[in-house]
């Protein structure tokens, strides 16, 4: 009886510490919830980004923003919290914004994905 008990108890810790390490190395990701919103706000600003095929200007800072954002994903995985490439992806929406060319609905969706970064960035 007391083995069965020890064993249990030794699974639910186990499984418990497994569930909280969030990897093999017994470290956690602080930033892992977070690489879904950024992932979401990628593949929008590209797709925004599409439809802005003709103006040279804003390609480049739809590309800019994603690769600061890459970039920044690429930092957070290593445990390093890369506040530079987040501001520069957040300067590059802010530019976005500005261009006269750009449709109403699509600065909406830009200034929308700003504030989440903000938001981000602030926690």
């Amino acid at each position: 009886m007391k083995q069965k008990l020890l064993a249990l108890v030794l699974l639910t810790s186990t499984m418990a510490f497994a569930q909280y390490s969030g990897n093999s190395y017994g470290r956690t990701n602080p930033y892992a919830t977070g690489q879904r919103t950024i992932d979401s706000i990628q593949s929008d600003l590209a797709r925004i980004g599409q439809r802005a095929a003709w103006d040279r200007w804003a390609q480049r800072q739809f590309q800019d923003a994603i690769q600061n954002l890459e970039r920044f994903q690429q930092s957070a995985v290593r445990g390093r919290y890369d506040r530079g490439r987040l501001d520069k992806a957040i300067d590059n929406l802010n530019r976005l914004l500005t261009a006269p060319e750009l449709h109403p609905r699509d600065k909406q969706r830009i200034a929308y994905h700003r504030d989440q970064l903000r938001m981000f960035r602030s926690r």
